[in-house]
């Protein structure tokens, strides 16, 4: 993940009734009694019962639900009853995934497919559940918090939709829905909201395809949950190399100290191509450099280049690949220190030297992104404070450790 899903966004109502009824035709089943619709949105069981593939393919799980003994019976309505968030499958190798019968699997696997693909568009379960699932997409990627804008969050290259002047938001041609947990291979959270994440098309249909993100050559493997993980500015490194002079290749790398968090930026990578991706985006950087800061000399070249770096950083959840842009254009201006004067990194290690202090000892507080990036550089971390020098999004941008508006929010940061 690139981008912080923000938090406090409506799940999708369809897909959150859908899950509902799912589990509950299970426990019934199970228990070999009616649906209990009591918990379930009102007209929804009757809207499944008037669609025949629906009411087909419940039928045929029912049946095989009946069919098992006790034991495993018992068995699953245990699994069901813990309810694993499906998220926890991914950032947790240890937690146990859901055994579902062979007998039941086939049928199992039929229903959340048809549910996910047929019955979440039905016109009279649309109007139970209160709103159709293009409604949730469209608050998804909504420009303003809660939403989180029309790029891809997983890999910032690409529009979720692509928005036409004469037609509602939720009417868009929109990406689709990625399961997280492959609905194919786990049926049981096939319609969870919680596994279903909006996602640009490519990264959907031509990144991932079939990957899984829990097991790979049947081995677990660590993954971002994507609802509360993502990966930081400091874990993913943009650079240039320019040892061929003609032809300078940008480079993406990721790195972390801790284990879990390298699996999951590998995993990230893996399944997504992201490094991929985004060096083959700037294979013609020269081009790309021209695009936004054409300048008659190297001075002008440069303070154009850093104003794109601003510019591209306040809007990378507005225009696909802004991110990656405003990282490369930064990593071009950082091979060309300023002349006549030390970097911030170094007067970062000086102040450092002339206090006795080690990193771990100190804190800075900058107005500018460079300040942020000249402590980071040097392991200490930065606070970034709205003097009216930086420009709105800069620190957040530059990944400040904290950001405060004014210096009483900064004596409370303190508690001073």
């Amino acid at each position: 993940m690139l981008f912080e899903i923000r938090p406090n966004l409506e799940p999708s109502k369809v897909f959150d009734g859908l899950n509902l009824f799912l589990v509950e035709t299970l426990l019934a089943a199970l228990e070999s009694r009616p649906v209990d619709e009591a918990h379930l949105p009102a007209g929804l069981c009757a809207a499944i019962a008037g669609n025949q593939p629906t009411h087909a393919a419940v039928d045929a799980l029912s049946a095989k639900l009946s069919a098992l003994d006790q034991g495993q019976k018992q068995a699953l309505k245990a699994a069901l009853a813990v309810r694993t968030d499906p998220c926890a499958f991914l950032s947790n190798r240890t937690a146990p995934l859901t055994a579902i019968p062979e007998a039941v699997f086939p049928a199992l696997k039929s229903l959340a497919v048809h549910l996910f693909q047929r019955t979440a568009k039905l016109k009279d379960v649309e109007q139970a559940c209160g709103e159709c699932i293009d409604d949730h997409y469209a608050r998804f990627r909504h420009r303003d918090a809660p939403g989180n804008g029309n790029v891809c969050c997983v890999c910032g290259t690409d529009y979720l939709a692509q928005v036409r002047a004469d037609e509602n938001d939720n009417e868009q041609w929109r990406g689709p829905y990625d399961h997280l947990l492959a609905k194919d291979l786990y049926p049981l959270y096939g319609v969870d909201p919680k596994n279903l994440l909006p996602i640009c098309n490519t990264c959907n249909s031509k990144a991932k395809l079939a990957k899984d993100l829990v097991l790979k050559d049947g081995v677990r493997r660590l993954s971002f949950s994507p609802w509360t993980e993502c990966a930081s500015f400091q874990e993913i490194e943009v650079a240039v190399d320019d040892a061929n002079d003609l032809f300078p290749r940008v480079v993406v790398s990721t790195r972390s100290a801790d284990p879990d968090r390298q699996e999951k930026l590998a995993t990230w990578d893996d399944v997504y191509q992201i490094k991929s991706r985004v060096e083959g985006e700037f294979r013609e950087l020269g081009a790309k450099l021209a695009e936004d800061a054409r300048a008659p000399d190297d001075a002008s070249f440069l303070e154009n280049l850093r104003e794109a770096v601003l510019a591209k950083a306040q809007a990378q959840r507005l225009t696909p690949f802004n991110y990656w842009r405003a990282r490369v254009y930064a990593a071009v201006i950082g091979m060309n220190p300023p002349q006549g004067r030390e970097t911030k990194a170094d007067s970062v290690r000086d102040a450092l030297a002339a206090l006795g202090a080690a990193a771990g000892d100190a804190v800075m507080i900058g107005d500018r992104f460079n300040d942020v990036e000249g402590a980071h550089a040097m392991s200490v971390p930065c606070i970034g404070i709205y003097s009216g020098a930086a420009a709105p999004g800069e620190h957040e941008a530059a990944g400040a450790d904290a950001v405060v508006h004014s210096v009483a929010e900064l004596a409370k940061l303190f508690a001073i």
